[in-house]
């Protein structure tokens, strides 16, 4: 999600090649990642392993990923395909989908992963789609995946998902990764082969495609050499992603970014104040070389003039004595997703809402820094003049922090997900959209996922999609709209006005005509710079035929008619606009 944070695909692609070199220092094959389902809902419990809320900005993070991981010759096994969007009853909820959805919504991340990021890997979910279970789906993993996104890799189960044989097989399955009690594939498989009920030509189709994923990644080359790891500069990799993915949500009376020399006591209190948080509970947990928590990054970026006291916040009498004492307040707050449960609701865990809420009453320049997997509710909202998104910003977070806080760096994350109002305000939740109905998870919200939804009822949120603050402004000016046979492009400018060097993302959004069915706008392009102050820069965001084009009766089409084209700095936060009829594709 912190990835996701940065819309910066090439910092994927570092990111990927980093988690590409230390997998094949320690002699790993095979990358379980990336994850990347669509956040469908604010509670699911692994949301903090996936990307975004939107197809486009999920597929532009993954394939540079998936790119950068097998640049090291370490297979990329992109997960969980398909529909895994929520983790209660995972192993035996089906989740319920018309085919336009999916293909809109659920499967472009994949098709770019697969074709685009040729992924030698990937991994089929263990939920049912439409009632039949994710490993055992010939729609799946033989007509689509197979057939018509032409993927040659290998197709593993998650840990729980092969049920049947003769289902898997047939459907396309090439590994099995079963738990021993589950064990019917490793049980059934022979005699199924002798039985003919499964033809030798299957298995045949299975081993060729393992050993060609074998052949990619090396094993037949001869001695494979270990490449060391570089722990120090890794680390500064890791810092930098999570300086890029902080989000700035709210900075009234710009009590960002801190002067040093202006303070003599900085208070850290909650439960995150002295722990750097590297990472939900699963699958994904990580053991890093090293940390740095909020209270020593803060510390250190202070100096020794400053008084840096940290606190726990488990007593919030003392929690508020500290924070009257001290010149500013960070308070440090955060959930704990995990795979395997979805989270019980949106509220922070414990007295935190509670203590924000005291020690914000107790100092007016409280700055609350978030280390969550996904939106949480904010009732302490007018209390706060500085709220920041953090994510779970892993080993080097307390530098990273520290950097945004004190204007080292510009806050330059931008929201991949949607914050709702709360539970009862996000459109998929409630029974059987989620939780699940006698026949499982319904997507019957169709197409409105996100900041689609609430965009369709012009429903309030707390932050929309795309959303983040700088420490300087930018103004957008000078639209035009050129047209070819393959694209369109929108070229326009992005001035700095303020006085300090930022980062923009300027974000292209396309409306279709409203007979269509489409949600009011949809992420087509964007992309990141640099600005010194007073600077202006043109900037060109390609729009190809496949961005204007709609699922309908088996195929791609684009209507006829208008669409409306608007550049802004977040889904809410549209500046610029024309009206155009967009090239159509050959087929």
């Amino acid at each position: 999600m912190s990835l996701a944070a940065s819309f910066h695909p090439d910092l994927a692609r570092r990111y990927g090649t980093l988690l590409g070199n230390e997998a094949r220092a320690r002699g790993i094959d095979v990358l379980y990642g990336p994850a990347m389902n669509i956040v469908r809902v604010p509670v699911g419990g692994r949301n903090f392993e996936y990307f975004s809320e939107d197809p486009y900005l999920t597929a532009q993070l993954a394939v540079p990923y998936v790119r950068g991981v097998q640049s090291q010759r370490v297979a990329a096994q992109i997960k969980h395909f398909a529909l895994n969007n929520q983790e209660n009853d995972r192993h035996s909820a089906s989740s319920n989908a018309d085919e336009r959805t999916m293909r809109e919504i659920y499967l472009p991340a994949w098709q770019a992963a697969v074709q685009q990021g040729h992924s030698w890997s990937l991994m089929c979910a263990n939920n049912k789609i439409n009632g039949i279970y994710a490993c055992e789906s010939s729609w799946l993993l033989r007509n689509t995946l197979a057939n018509d996104w032409g993927f040659d890799g290998v197709v593993g189960s998650d840990y729980a998902a092969t049920r049947s044989a003769v289902g898997s097989v047939t459907a396309g399955l090439d590994q099995s990764f079963t738990l021993r009690d589950w064990g019917a594939f490793y049980r059934d498989l022979p005699q199924m082969v002798r039985a003919e009920q499964i033809p030798g030509s299957a298995i045949d189709e299975r081993a060729r495609r393992i050993l060609r994923m074998m052949f990619r990644i090396g094993l037949f080359d001869g001695e494979r050499r270990k490449p060391a790891v570089d722990v120090l500069g890794h680390g500064a990799f890791a810092r930098r992603v999570a300086e890029e993915g902080t989000v700035l949500l709210r900075n009234r009376r710009r009590v960002l970014p801190l002067e040093a020399a202006g303070l003599g006591s900085i208070a850290v209190i909650g439960p995150y104040a002295k722990q750097a948080y590297t990472g939900g509970g699963g699958s994904s947990h990580v053991v890093p070389y090293y940390s740095v928590t909020p209270t020593e990054g803060i510390a250190r970026r202070a100096g020794p003039g400053a008084r840096v006291s940290g606190d726990d916040g488990s007593d919030v009498d003392r929690a508020v004595a500290l924070a009257r004492r001290s010149d500013v307040v960070v308070a440090v707050v955060g959930d704990q997703s995990q795979e395997g449960r979805d989270r019980t609701s949106m509220d922070l865990p414990g007295n935190q809402n509670q203590l924000i809420a005291a020690v914000a009453s107790a100092n007016p320049d409280t700055v609350v820094v978030l280390q969550t997997g996904a939106p949480v509710t904010m009732p302490w909202l007018d209390r706060v003049p500085t709220i920041v998104e953090a994510w779970y910003p892993g080993q080097e977070h307390g530098n990273a922090l520290a950097a945004v806080l004190f204007g080292d760096v510009d806050p330059s994350g931008r929201l991949p997900v949607t914050f709702p109002t709360g539970v009862g305000a996000v459109p998929a939740m409630g029974a059987p959209r989620y939780p699940a109905g006698p026949s499982g998870y319904e997507y019957s919200e169709g197409l409105n996922v996100g900041y689609r939804a609430y965009d369709a009822d012009a429903r309030g949120v707390l932050f929309p999609f795309g959303y983040g603050l700088s420490y300087t402004s930018f103004k957008y000016s000078d639209l035009a709209v050129r047209k070819s046979r393959s694209a369109v492009r929108l070229t326009f400018t992005v001035t700095n006005i303020g006085t300090r060097t930022g980062v923009s993302v300027p974000q292209a959004y396309v409306r279709f005509p409203r007979e269509v069915g489409e949600p009011p706008q949809q992420l087509k392009a964007f992309e990141r710079q640099v600005l010194p102050a007073h600077a202006a820069q043109r900037v060109t965001l390609t729009l190809p035929t496949h961005a204007f084009e709609y699922w309908s009766a088996g195929r791609w089409r684009t209507a006829r008619g208008s669409y409306r084209v608007s550049v802004g700095s977040s889904s809410r936060d549209l500046r610029l606009s024309a009206l155009l009829t967009p090239p159509v594709s050959a087929k």
